[in-house]
């Protein structure tokens, strides 16, 4: 019998754990299990509260960097009305965090670093300047959009988009040892949009979920809501980014009119502000079908959101290339049928598992 593999110390770079999303949550979780392997596990961040997401003791070690001074909170803020103090609030983290993250190599001994959400330039030129002091170092990439045309925004931005491509490209084999992908579709595309050799590693790890508490009683979820309606409700669920398909949404209930719904939108605004949303389905004439929670959803109220809703809709727009955490995550483990969009991984999830309805993106008329 071959012995027992000896734990592995590894150092996990996360610059923003505060973030709102799901990026602290998924760190914490992912330490833990780790942890709870038998691994030395070391979490680099600005800021985390691993508590919350934590049935038990954590199984990990954090180093936080900066004394407080690196919080995320103000830059999440800003988002919808400063954007390039958000962008400069993530690469300051980005730097700040993986540089002091990397200088601890020099006095302590790890033998793998895991880095996620740092950007992409910022690491590659620091992995640069360290490599000859490193451990083999995973990158975890999110979301398959190193192209001018995958990549949303403005001229200037994909045309960035394509200069990082090129220098994180080039670090892929030599300070990057693997990257780690959500899943089938991000592998297949990043491969592409990389063009890495078949010897190199791109390990898809989709995202996992925990077991979800016992089951609540839906009619007990609504009225913890204050939700007083017994028909079917449709649950909209995460931040309220461009790329989610908001109008595509609100375009569909309005097509729906003449049935019986509400629609349930949960999540924090990042992309938007909360007047917007509301302009947009008072424009659409559906003001007395939706219910609008614009604000970060604490983890203990998730199960009650889902619990409350008869269907998860994700109506992601074609510019998506995330991953499909809100299946495994929200349809998978509260159970609940789910309308996804076509886009990334989603529709290939969605029907390799029979777990609801795929309609293409960008259409209201498809999703009504």
């Amino acid at each position: 019998m071959s012995s027992p593999r000896p734990p592995l110390r590894i150092l996990v770079v996360q610059p923003t754990g505060d973030k709102v999303g799901h990026h602290g949550i998924f760190t914490v979780k992912l330490c833990q299990a780790l942890g709870r392997l038998g691994h030395r596990v070391t979490v680099c961040t600005n800021r985390i509260a691993p508590g919350p997401y934590l049935d038990g003791p954590p199984a990990f070690l954090v180093e936080l960097i900066g004394n407080g001074a690196l919080s995320f909170d103000r830059f999440d803020r800003a988002l919808n009305r400063s954007p390039l103090y958000y962008y400069w609030g993530y690469y300051r983290n980005s730097y700040c965090v993986t540089a002091a993250a990397l200088a601890m190599c020099r006095t302590r001994e790890f033998d793998v670093i895991y880095m996620t959400d740092v950007e992409f330039l910022v690491a590659s030129l620091l992995l640069r300047a360290h490599r000859r002091r490193l451990p083999p170092v995973v990158m975890e990439v999110n979301a398959a959009n190193f192209t001018f045309r995958d990549y949303p925004g403005s001229v200037l931005r994909k045309s960035y988009k394509v200069i990082q491509r090129e220098v994180f490209r080039n670090t892929l084999g030599r300070e990057i040892a693997a990257c780690a992908v959500l899943g089938e579709w991000h592998q297949e595309r990043l491969r592409a949009q990389l063009r890495v050799p078949a010897s190199f590693p791109v390990v898809a790890i989709p995202e996992g979920g925990d077991a979800p508490p016992p089951a609540q009683d839906r009619r007990e979820a609504r009225r913890a809501l204050g939700i007083d309606y017994p028909g079917p409700l449709f649950l909209f669920f995460g931040v309220l980014r461009k790329d989610k398909g908001l109008e595509t949404l609100v375009g569909a209930a309005a097509l729906a009119r003449g049935e019986d719904f509400r629609l349930l939108i949960a999540g924090f605004p990042m992309e938007y502000t909360r007047q917007e949303v509301m302009r947009l389905v008072h424009r659409a004439g559906v003001g007395d079908r939706v219910d609008l929670r614009a604000e970060f959803i604490p983890e203990a109220d998730v199960p009650v959101c889902f619990a409350a809703a008869d269907v998860l809709v994700l109506p992601y727009t074609g510019m998506y290339r995330g991953g499909s955490g809100p299946l495994l995550k929200g349809a998978c483990a509260y159970g609940r049928p789910v309308i996804a969009a076509d886009v990334s991984g989603m529709g290939r999830f969605v029907e390799r598992h029979a777990i609801g309805l795929v309609c293409p993106p960008d259409a209201p008329q498809a999703l009504a």
